[in-house]
Formats: structure tokens, sequence, C-alpha cells
């Protein structure tokens, strides 16, 4: 079943001509693997991950990779309407595109907080997929409770000396750089002062790098030690203290969530085809008003989650987001991945506990392997209760 765009963005024939030609190409480039997969391609081991970033790069060719940044950064030099409409496409066939972390929420820093001199050696980078980056946030002892870190990173001369501990790095098995918070100066005030924001590549001397495998078997997450590494102070995005607003603007890059909408509208159409396969067959899930209710609110859920991600797309790219509706999105995204993953696995009963890797697995694991993977969106990047609190404060102006 094709992806129907639930809003027109004014009608513009060149807009569907797009859509239909990314659409095009991708039948005729995107190997089957990849549609197979339900796995961020920054998740999967290293030879499934460097075929992702080979087509990557094929996709770069066409302008479509980063769609939406400058010609001069090797970006396709296009407007937002354009951008939803080739990730919605991307998305839904089950493209993989390697380097989110790099392409989704360094950048749109880097456009807006880093110098022309770390633009110019970044960003043409990421456009090619040449360089992979890892989100140093957490740490043991700071991860919702972000201020709360403890990596420090002392001036000496033209570099900062780092020591600390990140852990839960988002694609840190596989990254080349890793982007940090560090603590520049002692809390002595608001805990969010004093945090700046610096760009690390991880070969660097005093670096150790260990692996955490998640509970499906990918090598998602990696911890690093930093012990007296130096980076050098041109490293730093934005004045020294400043990493707090630079940290906020990244994690609303992040969540326009346009990719995981289209991802929800695949698996959900997925799930509605097998069932309407199974009609007059013994276990005909569709035979149980439960599951009918349960599929109607889903295509409610899903449509809602679309238009959700249309309007935060739009209004980035207007420069006038209300800072609330990033945390509404990615509270409302997160756990409608986690509702509809336990919906599948419910509906197709013993074969929707079957791991990809099984030969009598249905749907090629989607709903098993994703019901593990959606438990990670209601932590990662921010709990759903730390939505929730952002949203209640920031946006209805609860007292805390």
């Amino acid at each position: 079943m094709p992806l129907t765009p639930i809003v027109r963005f004014g009608g513009a024939e060149h807009v569907e001509q797009l859509r239909a030609s990314v659409r095009s190409w991708l039948a005729d480039n995107l190997p089957d693997e990849f549609r197979r997969t339900a796995a961020n391609p920054d998740y999967l081991p290293r030879e499934g991950h460097e075929r992702a970033v080979r087509f990557c790069r094929e996709l770069h060719a066409q302008g479509w990779f980063v769609p939406h940044w400058p010609a001069k950064f090797e970006g396709g030099g296009l407007g937002v309407v354009e951008q939803v409409v080739i990730r919605e496409e991307l998305a839904y066939a089950g493209a993989p595109l390697v380097n989110t972390n790099g392409v989704n929420m360094l950048a749109p820093v880097l456009f807006r907080f880093g110098t022309p001199e770390q633009q110019q050696e970044h960003l043409p980078l990421i456009a090619r997929s040449e360089r992979m980056w890892a989100q140093g946030y957490s740490e043991p002892e700071a991860g919702s409770d972000l201020a709360s870190l403890r990596m420090t990173a002392r001036r000496d001369g033209d570099h900062y000396v780092l020591n600390g501990q990140k852990t839960w790095t988002s694609n840190g098995v596989l990254a080349d750089w890793i982007f940090v918070l560090a603590r520049t100066s002692p809390v002595s005030g608001k805990r969010q002062q004093g945090i700046s924001f610096f760009l690390v590549d991880l070969s660097s001397p005093g670096i150790t790098r260990r692996p955490i495998r998640s509970m499906t078997g990918y090598p998602t997450f990696a911890e690093e030690f930093f012990d007296d590494v130096r980076v050098p102070a041109k490293n730093l995005v934005g004045a020294e203290g400043d990493g707090w607003k630079v940290a906020k603007a990244l994690l609303n890059a992040e969540r326009s969530n346009v990719t995981r909408a289209a991802q929800a509208q695949r698996f959900l159409d997925e799930l509605v085809d097998w069932c309407h396969a199974q009609r007059g067959k013994p276990h005909d899930p569709l035979a149980d008003p439960t599951n009918r209710l349960a599929l109607a609110r889903a295509v409610e859920r899903v449509e809602v989650g679309r238009i959700l991600s249309y309007r935060i797309a739009h209004l980035q790219a207007a420069g006038s987001l209300d800072p609330t509706l990033p945390s509404l999105s990615k509270l409302y995204h997160s756990e409608l991945t986690a509702e509809l993953r336990a919906l599948g696995a419910q509906i197709l009963g013993p074969a929707g506990a079957l791991m990809p890797d099984d030969p009598e697995a249905v749907l090629h694991g989607h709903f098993s392997d994703g019901l593990l993977l959606s438990l990670l969106h209601t932590i990662g990047g921010g709990t759903s209760e730390i939505q929730r609190d952002l949203i209640s404060t920031s946006g209805l102006g609860l007292p805390r």
C-alpha cells in the first residue's frame, strides 16, 4: 500500500512529481534487505551498516540525503515541503538513513551555532556519509537529569582537557566522532550554567570505548571513558558555558519526527494488509471486534502523528517553533511506536514473538523486534515522564 499524503502542501504539481520520482527510484535501487528490517541502520552489525552507508551515498548523489541543506554544504538546496515528502517516502519504504546523530541532531546545531570553519569541516562529510557521529550526553549519574553531568573540561592553552564518562551513547560503537557536554566551570547557581558543547574525535588519545549490547542483540550503545583527552579549543561549539542552550536547540531539531510518523504508517499498513489476508482462515484477527476497534484507533493515532510532524516541520522552517511542540512530538511518537508494536505482536499471536532471524517469523519479525526497540524510545532522548514535565511547565505554565 503506497504512502498517501494526508495533507496537501498547497497542491503544487512539482511536489507530487518529486514524490513519484523518489518512489520510482527506491523501487529500482533500495536493496530488499532494508525493506525487510525494522532496525535503525546505526544499530546494525558493521557489515550491514557499511551496506547502508553505500546506499546513502547513492541517495546523496540524487540530492536526497540532506535535501534541505544549502548546496555549498553538499545539500539539495530544497525547501521544507520537499524535505518532508522525501523523508516520508524514504522512511515508508524502509530506506536506511545512517548517521542520524550527525544529520538530524548535530547539523542543525552547526548551522545555528557553528563557526564557518566548523561548518566547512564537518557538514560536507556528514552529507557524504563519511563521518559518523555519536551523542555524548548521558552519564552514569546523569540521564534524564542531564544537568547533573560530571564530565569536566579544563582549559589548557589552545586545548580543553576532558575527564569523565559517557554511557548509553547512541551509535557509540560505529561512530568516528562524538559531540559531548562537559562542565567547564563548577556549579555556582543553576546547574545548567557552566556546561559547554564540544566536538571530539573518538580516535583521540585517552578515550576508551566499550560496546553495550541491547536486548535485541544489536550493538546499540557504547560507553566511553575520557582520561585527560585533549580537545582543540576550536572544537567548542558556541561560547564557553553556553552548552545548555546548544543542547536544547539540538533536542528541538531532533524531535520533528517526520520519519517516525511515516514508519508508523508503514507498520500499520503492513499489519492491516496481513489481517485482510487472514480472512476466512482459522486465525482471523478481524473476526474479533476488540482487534477491529484497536486497529481503528491506531489509524486515528497514526494520522494525528503525521499531522503533528508536518506542523512542527513547517514551524521549524519558519523559525517560529513553539518550544513545547518538540517535547509533545517526542512523547507522542515514542508512545505511538510502542503501542503499534505491542498491538502487532498481540494480533499476530504466538508468531508475534518470533525474531527476524527465525524462519517462521511473520512480517519479517518487525513487530517482535520492534517491540523490544520501542522500549528505547520512551527512555532515550528524554523519558516520557520528563517530556510531560516540560509540556506541563513550559507549555501550560503549571508550577513545578
